[in-house]
């Protein structure tokens, strides 16, 4: 309770007289100066006080600071793997890998936590924030994280295809090729996940991200990605024509000029797109997006589009 908690405490004080002057409620006042703590120290706070940037809660008295609670903190300075309260703020760059209830921290469960370093695998509790880069491989429960799950944690780096569980997000540039039960993952299933580099088509499950600048030209139930369809991908380089599935997004400079059935997009119709190039004239279904600089100069009807009108547009100048 040294000179940190005083100069903490002015900090709050003086905040409150630049807001206009408003009296500070239910914190006491500041104590006596002390020794501010020195790096790698221990120390003793009350609960009212934020805890500094770098150090965590080790201990608590519930009872004390008329009934604040007394904290106990320490800074981290180079350790890996460190014992700290529920109630304490996680360091960026550390995982939460064992809780344990009733070990001091009054209301609140003692974590151990783990620094990121050079890992590329490493265990952690449900609760903890997943570190960028890192996906979920399997999950075990009654693992030492009380009512919480422990994870298998594997670090992404110059892999391209990854087995990971149902519940953990897909990195960017990756897409889900495969869903299939598996105990590792509990009822979330696993998935098997590839990252895009050179491919200019690939298959990819109905709940995966479609990559910019890909269409889908296909699709088809029961093929490996549990519920949902497997589609075939089409990533678009230098076409200017592509036939594509009513559910895929049209990229931006493309129109649609025809539509028809076909069992390639099951209940999806299947759409002939066009890229705007030299065109100054052409005929466009009535739901395709009219692109900017152009104007609808006739409309009528036409098979070509089934139950949507045919637009004339042209480009103005």
């Amino acid at each position: 309770m040294g000179t940190l908690r005083r100069l903490l405490s002015r900090l709050v004080v003086t905040t409150a007289l630049l807001l206009g002057g408003l009296a500070l409620t239910g914190a006491p006042a500041a104590q006596a100066a002390q020794p501010s703590p020195q790096a790698g120290e221990t120390t003793t706070i009350c609960g009212y006080t934020p805890v500094p940037s770098g150090w965590v809660i080790i201990s608590e008295q519930p009872a004390g600071c008329s009934g604040y609670g007394l904290f106990t903190i320490t800074q981290i300075t180079t350790e890996t793997t460190i014992r700290a309260c529920g109630n304490s703020p996680i360091p960026n760059g550390w995982v939460i890998t064992a809780w344990v209830n009733n070990a001091g921290c009054g209301l609140y469960p003692l974590y151990t936590l783990l620094k990121i370093t050079d890992q590329t695998t490493l265990q952690a509790c449900g609760h903890s924030a997943i570190p960028d880069g890192w996906v979920i491989t399997a999950m075990a429960n009654n693992a030492g994280c009380d009512v919480y799950p422990l994870y298998t944690l594997l670090k992404i780096t110059n892999q391209t295809t990854i087995q990971d569980c149902g519940h953990s997000a897909i990195p960017n540039g990756w897409v889900i090729t495969s869903i299939q039960p598996g105990a590792q993952c509990g009822s979330y299933g696993v998935y098997t996940v590839v990252k895009l580099t050179t491919e200019t088509t690939i298959r990819a499950c109905g709940n995966s991200a479609i990559p910019d600048g890909w269409v889908i030209t296909a699709m088809a139930n029961n093929a490996g990605c549990g519920a949902y369809p497997l589609y075939t991908l089409l990533k678009i380089t230098d076409q200017t024509t592509i036939q594509d599935c009513g559910q895929s997004a049209i990229p931006n400079g493309w129109v649609i000029v025809s539509t028809q059935q076909g069992s390639q997009c099951g209940v999806y119709t299947v759409y002939t797109i066009v890229k705007i190039t030299t065109q100054t004239r052409m005929q466009i279904c009535g739901h395709s997006a009219i692109p900017a600089g152009w104007v609808i100069t006739n409309q009528q009807a036409g098979s070509q589009c089934g139950v949507y009108t045919v637009y004339t547009i042209e480009k103005r100048a």
